[in-house]
C-alpha cells in the first residue's frame, strides 16, 4: 500500500472487476495508422486491451497519462489524495483555475474523459491501490516516497506487474523501470527488416545464399532467416527459420544440404527474424543500492551518482518532514536554512553506499556503477567521478546561494582522497536538486512524461528495449547564471509560482511579453504551443504567438496532436489549436493563421513581421520547409529552434543569430530517396518500388489526366504548348485527351466498369506481355548472361479472373475513382461488378514493333536527349498521329463549361477509394513480378507520404524545445545551448553543442559572421572604405 499526503482525499470506489472485464476497444486501423507504423499491428492491439495505473496527477503525471492515451490504451486508473492548486496549472494542461481545491485525480480523470470518452478512466485513492493492481498491466508512479514505492514496487513484482517510477524537481528528473527478473523483449529496435532479393543459392553443404548486388544483407552470425519465393528449390520455401553464418556483405550460409535439390533458377527472398531478448531487472530497493545507469547525456556521465544521491536526500528529508505542518512538503520549497539538513542526508547516503560496497569487497577508493550507455559494464573510479563534477558544477556553484570549494586537489586535478572532501564536491548538485525540490517544470514534465510513457508501453507491448534501469536527465544550462534575491523568487500566488521559484518574476514578465511564432501546429507544433502558454509566453498584454498552418485535422492527427478532439476533424489546425490553448491558459493572446509559410506569402511575413517577433518555433515536417523557414529567420536576425520526429526517434536543433550555423549549414538528409525511374517502371524488385508505382499510376490516371483535360478546355496556353511541343511528347498527351473526351468519357457508371477492365488489362497484362516481346525470358546480354538477372525479376503477365478478390478490388476501386473525376454515382455491389465484366470485351492483345523501353535511367536519359536533338526531322507517323488527333478532339467551345474533378491522393479518408486502388495496384504488380503484396495502411503511408508517429517522443521534443526558450530569453551563450538526437526505442540519447559560426575578420576594425547572412552581392569594385562603409550601415 501506497501513503501519500493527504489533503481532503476524495476515494471514488469503482468496480475494479467490472472494469477489467469491459469489452475491448475496437481498434481504427485508419485513427492509428502512424502508431501501428512505430509500434507494430500487435503492438497496438496489445495496448488496446491494456490498462495502466499511474500514481500522482501533477505535471509529469498527466503527461504519462496523456501520452497513454493517445497510444490507444483501453483504460487508465488515477490516484492522487491531494487537492489542486494554482501553482500546478503552470505545469498541467487539463486543470483550469475552477478545479482548484478539487482532488487532483477526480479533476484530471474529469477532463480526460471528457477529452477522450473511448478511454476507461477511473479514480482511486491510495488506500485503494493495492487491491487494485492486479487488474493493471502497469503501473506508473511519479509521487510517493521511496519507502513507500519500495513496497508497491515489491507488491508489483509478487503479481508480475511492471513498475516504472519518475520524478520531476526543478531542471532535475529522473526515470526507473522494473520489468522483473525475467522480461522477454520480442524486438529490441523496432527497425523494419524488409525482405532482401535472393540473387543465387548453391547446390552444397552448407548452401551459400547471395543476394543481388544492390542490397546488403545485414545479418550477423546466428540470425535466422526464412525464405520464399524461390523458383528451382521448391523445398527451401518453407517456414522453417534457418541460422545464417555471414561470409560477405552479400552473402551467408544456411545449415541446410541442397545438394540433392533442383538447381536455383531465379526470384526469391528472405526475411530476418525478429529475435526476443531477456532482460533482468533489480527491484527498486536493490537498484537504489547498486544502480544500472542509462546515460542521458554522455558528458554528463560522471555526475549521475551524483543526482543518484541527490534525490534520495531530497526525498529523505520530505518524508521526515511530511507530518510535521511547520516544515516544508513535497508541495512547498525546501529554505536555504534547511540546505545543510538535505546536504547531511545525501552523505549519509554517499558513505552508505560506498560502505556496502566495501563490505562487498570492493577497494574503497571505487564505487560499482554499471552504465548502460556502452553496455561494457566498466567500474567508475570515484576519483574520476569527482573530478568530472568537480569540471561541470564550477559554474553553478553560485546558484543555489552558496559555495563550495573542490577540496585540496593533486596536479593531475584528482581530489584528495579524503571521504569528506571527496563529498563536497558533488554537495553542489545536492544543493540544486534540493533548492527545486518542490518545482515542477512544464518542459521538464514533458520529458519525464514522455520517456516514463514509453517505457509503460514497452512493458505492455514487449517492443524496444527497457531502460535499465535508472535515466537521470537535468537541464542546468536553463538555470539563471547570476543568484537571485530571495524576494524575487517568493510566491505570488499565480499559476507561474514554480517557474517563478527558480527563474524570478522579471523572467517570467519577459517570458509574458514575448512575441512569439510557431510555424506548424501538428504534433509537434501542438507539444510546443501547450508548453508556451502552460510556461505564459505570449500571456501579456503585451505579448502574443502567432500559430501558421494550412493543413486541416484528419482523424490520424489524434494519436499525438493532443490540441485537438474528434469534433475537430475537418476543421483548420491553426484556429482549432487557438481555441485549445485558450482553454489551457486564458491568458494566451493566440494569432492563428491559415497560411502556408513559403515564398507566396511573404508579403505577410514580411521584415515588418518578423520584427515584431522574438524568435521562432518550427514544427514543420520537411527539410525544404526548414531550409525556407531557416533562411527567413537568418536574413531577419531571429533564433530558431527546431523541432523533427520520426517514430520513437527525435531531435531538438537551435540556430541562434550571430552565434552558431545556420540550419543550411547542416541540412537534414531527404525524407524520402527517389528511386530509379526504369526500376519503377518495367524493373521492380521490391514492395517500395509496387507501392510508388501504383502511387505515380493514380496520380497519372485521377489527378494529371483530369488535369490536363481542363487546361485543355479552358487555357489557350495550354493548347499553344500542345501544338509547339515535339510530336513525340504531344503524342501521349493527346492519346489521353481523346481517352478522356471521346473513348471513354463515361455517360454511366456501368462505362466506368469497363474503362477499369481496360485499365487492368493494360497495367498488369498488355504492358507485361510488351515488355516480355522486348526482352525474351531466354535473352542474354552481350556478355553473354542472362537478361533477366539480379534485380531483373522476369515478370508473368495476370489473366484476368473476376472471382479473385483481389482483381475485383482493383476494378471497384479505379471504376469508383473514374465515376468521382466524371462526377458520376460509385456503387459497391460487387455481384453487380461481376455481372457488368462479362459484357466487357476486351481486344487481345498485339505486340508492338519499334518499342524502345530503357534498361537504366542513363539510356532512358540519353533517349529523351536524341529526342531533344532530332527537333523537326523526328518520325513523321508521330507527327501525323498528332494531327489527327487534334482534328478528332472536341473544340473546348463545344464544351463549354464541362469540366473534370482531379483527385489528390487523400491518406486520411476511409471510403474514397484511395488507399484501395494503390493497394490492390501494387499487390497485382507484385504479382507481375513475385514481389511480396501490400495493404491498404502501406498504401495510406506510401501514397501519403506518412511518418511514424507516437506521442511520447512528441512530448520529449516539445519539452527540449520549450527548455531552449529558457536559454534564448537569458540570452546565453551559444556554448550553453544544445543540439538533442534521441531514440526512446533504444533508449539512446545524445547532445551536442551547436557549432560556432564562422566569423571573418575583413579589416581591423570590422568582423563579420558569413553564416548569418546571405545578401547575393558582388563585392568587385569594394574598396576597404567602401566596404566598411556599406556593413557598418
Amino acid at each position: 500500500m501506497v501513503i501519500m499526503d493527504v489533503d481532503n482525499a476524495v476515494d471514488v470506489e469503482i468496480n475494479v472487476s467490472a472494469s477489467a472485464s469491459a469489452p475491448v476497444k475496437e481498434m481504427s486501423e485508419l485513427r492509428y495508422s502512424r502508431l501501428i507504423h512505430t509500434l507494430g499491428r500487435d503492438a497496438v492491439n496489445a495496448l488496446s486491451q491494456a490498462r495502466v495505473l499511474v500514481l500522482g496527477c501533477k505535471g509529469s503525471g498527466v503527461e504519462v497519462a496523456k501520452n497513454l492515451v493517445l497510444s490507444g490504451v483501453q483504460g487508465l486508473g488515477l490516484v492522487d489524495d491531494e487537492v489542486v492548486v494554482l501553482a500546478d496549472l503552470g505545469a498541467h494542461f487539463l486543470l483550469s483555475e475552477g478545479d482548484v481545491g478539487r482532488n487532483r485525480a477526480v479533476a484530471t480523470a474529469q477532463k480526460l474523459k471528457e477529452m477522450y470518452p473511448s478511454v476507461n478512466i477511473v479514480t482511486l485513492s491510495s488506500v485503494s491501490v493495492e487491491s487494485a493492481l492486479g487488474s493493471y498491466g502497469c503501473v506508473v508512479a511519479t509521487s510517493g516516497f521511496y519507502p513507500d514505492l519500495i513496497r508497491l514496487n515489491s507488491l508489483c513484482r509478487s503479481l508480475g506487474v511492471p513498475f516504472v517510477a519518475a520524478s520531476c524537481r526543478g531542471v532535475f528528473t529522473f526515470v526507473f523501470s522494473d520489468f522483473g527478473d525475467n522480461f522477454s523483449v520480442l524486438d529490441e529496435t523496432g527497425e523494419l527488416a524488409g525482405a532482401v532479393l535472393v540473387e543465387g543459392i548453391t547446390q552444397d553443404f552448407p548452401a551459400t545464399v547471395t543476394v543481388v548486388e544492390e542490397q546488403r544483407h545485414g545479418l550477423e552470425n546466428g540470425d535466422e532467416v526464412v525464405l520464399s519465393g524461390i523458383k528451382g528449390m521448391e523445398e527451401l520455401n518453407r517456414d522453417t527459420p534457418y541460422s545464417v553464418t555471414v561470409t560477405g556483405v552479400h552473402s551467408f550460409t544456411i545449415q541446410e544440404d541442397t545438394r540433392s535439390y533442383e538447381r536455383y533458377v531465379s526470384g526469391g527472398y528472405f526475411s530476418k527474424l525478429k529475435k526476443s531478448k531477456n532482460m533482468e531487472f533489480l527491484s527498486l530497493e536493490k537498484a537504489l543500492l547498486s544502480p544500472k545507469f542509462c546515460i542521458s547525456d554522455p558528458v554528463k556521465e560522471p555526475q549521475v551518482m551524483s543526482l543518484h544521491v541527490g534525490f534520495q536526500a531530497v526525498d529523505e528529508f520530505e518524508r521526515r518532514h511530511a507530518s510535521d505542518t511547520l516544515s516544508p512538503s513535497r508541495s512547498t520549497a525546501i529554505n536555504p536554512e534547511q540546505f545543510q539538513e538535505v546536504v547531511v542526508l545525501a552523505q549519509e547516503i554517499w558513505s552508505n553506499l560506498q560502505a556496502l560496497h566495501v563490505e562487498k569487497g570492493t577497494s574503497s577508493g571505487s564505487y560499482a556503477m554499471e552504465a548502460t550507455s556502452d553496455e561494457r559494464g566498466e567500474e567508475l573510479s570515484n576519483e574520476a567521478l569527482l573530478k568530472a563534477n568537480g569540471e561541470r558544477d564550477r559554474p553553478y556553484q553560485d546558484r543555489a546561494g552558496s559555495s563550495s570549494s573542490g577540496g585540496s586537489t593533486s596536479s593531475a586535478g584528482l581530489p584528495s582522497r579524503s571521504h569528506g572532501n571527496r563529498f563536497e564536491v558533488i554537495e553542489e548538485i545536492v544543493r540544486m536538486i534540493a533548492l527545486g525540490a518542490s518545482v515542477e517544470l512544464y518542459p521538464v514534465s514533458a520529458v519525464t512524461g514522455g520517456i516514463a510513457a514509453q517505457e509503460a508501453i514497452k512493458a505492455l507491448t514487449r517492443v524496444f528495449t527497457p531502460i535499465q534501469q535508472w535515466l537521470y536527465f537535468d537541464a542546468v544550462e536553463c538555470l539563471p547564471s547570476v543568484p537571485l534575491a530571495p524576494e524575487d523568487t517568493l510566491p505570488c500566488g499565480s499559476r507561474y509560482d514554480h517557474q517563478i521559484a527558480l527563474f524570478g518574476r522579471e523572467f517570467q514578465d519577459k517570458l509574458g511579453c514575448l512575441q512569439w511564432l510557431v510555424v506548424g501546429a501538428g504534433g509537434i507544433g501542438c507539444e510546443a504551443l501547450k508548453g508556451l502558454v502552460l510556461m505564459g509566453v505570449g500571456c501579456s498584454s503585451n505579448g502574443s504567438i502567432t500559430i501558421t498552418d494550412m493543413d486541416t485535422v484528419s482523424k490520424p492527427n489524434l494519436i499525438d496532436q493532443v490540441l485537438y478532439q474528434l469534433e475537430d476533424v475537418g476543421r483548420a489546425k491553426a484556429p482549432s489549436a487557438a481555441r485549445a490553448l485558450r482553454t489551457i491558459n486564458p491568458a494566451a493572446q493566440i494569432h492563428a493563421l491559415t497560411e502556408r509559410f513559403d515564398t507566396e506569402t511573404e508579403t505577410i511575413f514580411d521584415s515588418s513581421f518578423f520584427n515584431s517577433i522574438a524568435g521562432v518555433f518550427s514544427a514543420v515536417d520537411t527539410s525544404s520547409s526548414r531550409l525556407y523557414l531557416d533562411t527567413r529567420c537568418v536574413s531577419n536576425r531571429r533564433p530558431m529552434v527546431d523541432g523533427g520526429k520520426h517514430g520513437t526517434k527525435g531531435s531538438v536543433q537551435v540556430f541562434v543569430p550571430f552565434q552558431t550555423e545556420m540550419y543550411a549549414s547542416t541540412r537534414d538528409p531527404p525524407e524520402h530517396k527517389e528511386l530509379p525511374i526504369c526500376t519503377l517502371r518495367n524493373f521492380p524488385y521490391a514492395t517500395e518500388h509496387t507501392l510508388r508505382w501504383a502511387v505515380e499510376t493514380f496520380e497519372a490516371l485521377f489527378k494529371s489526366r483530369p488535369a490536363d483535360v481542363n487546361a485543355y478546355l479552358s487555357s489557350r496556353d495550354f493548347q499553344e504548348s500542345i501544338r509547339k511541343s515535339p510530336a513525340s511528347s504531344r503524342l501521349p498527351v493527346l492519346n489521353s485527351l481523346r481517352d478522356a473526351l471521346i473513348r471513354y468519357r463515361p455517360i454511366s457508371f456501368d462505362a466506368c466498369i469497363q474503362w477499369a477492365r481496360l485499365q487492368f488489362e493494360d497495367l498488369f497484362s498488355n504492358n507485361i506481355k510488351q515488355l516480355c516481346f522486348n526482352f525474351p525470358a531466354s535473352m542474354t546480354t552481350t556478355a553473354g548472361a542472362p537478361f533477366w538477372s539480379g534485380t531483373k525479376r522476369c515478370p508473368t503477365p495476370i489473366t484476368f479472373d473476376p472471382a479473385d478478390n483481389l482483381h475485383l478490388d482493383f476494378i471497384i476501386a479505379a471504376a469508383n475513382l473514374q465515376a468521382t473525376i466524371y462526377g458520376l454515382k460509385g456503387c459497391q455491389d460487387r455481384a453487380m461488378f461481376v455481372d457488368v465484366l462479362q459484357r466487357v470485351v476486351v481486344p487481345p492483345f498485339e505486340p508492338k514493333e519499334g518499342i524502345k523501353i530503357a534498361v537504366t535511367d542513363n539510356e532512358l536519359r540519353n533517349q529523351s536527349n536524341q529526342r531533344k536533338y532530332l527537333g523537326n526531322s523526328e518520325d513523321s507517323d508521330a507527327a501525323e498521329a498528332c494531327e489527327r488527333l487534334l482534328r478528332e478532339l472536341p473544340t473546348p467551345a463545344s464544351l463549354a463549361g464541362y469540366r473534370l474533378v482531379p483527385v489528390e491522393f487523400e491518406k486520411d479518408d476511409e471510403h474514397n477509394y484511395h488507399a484501395e486502388f494503390v493497394a490492390a495496384a501494387s499487390s497485382l504488380r507484385g504479382r507481375n513480378y513475385g514481389i511480396p503484396s501490400t495493404n491498404k495502411l502501406q498504401a495510406r503511408l506510401v501514397g501519403g507520404r506518412v511518418l511514424p508517429s507516437i506521442a511520447t517522443s512528441t512530448a520529449v521534443v516539445g519539452g527540449l524545445m520549450c527548455l531552449e526558450l529558457y536559454k534564448l530569453v537569458q540570452g546565453k551563450p551559444f556554448t550553453l545551448h544544445k543540439h538533442a538526437y534521441f531514440n526512446l526505442a533504444v533508449p539512446l540519447f545524445a547532445f551536442a553543442q551547436p557549432i560556432k559560426a564562422l566569423q571573418h575578420t575583413v579589416l581591423r576594425f570590422l568582423s563579420f559572421f558569413c553564416k548569418d547572412f546571405d545578401c547575393g552581392l558582388s563585392f568587385v569594385g569594394f574598396n576597404s572604405k567602401k566596404f566598411a562603409i556599406f556593413f557598418c550601415e
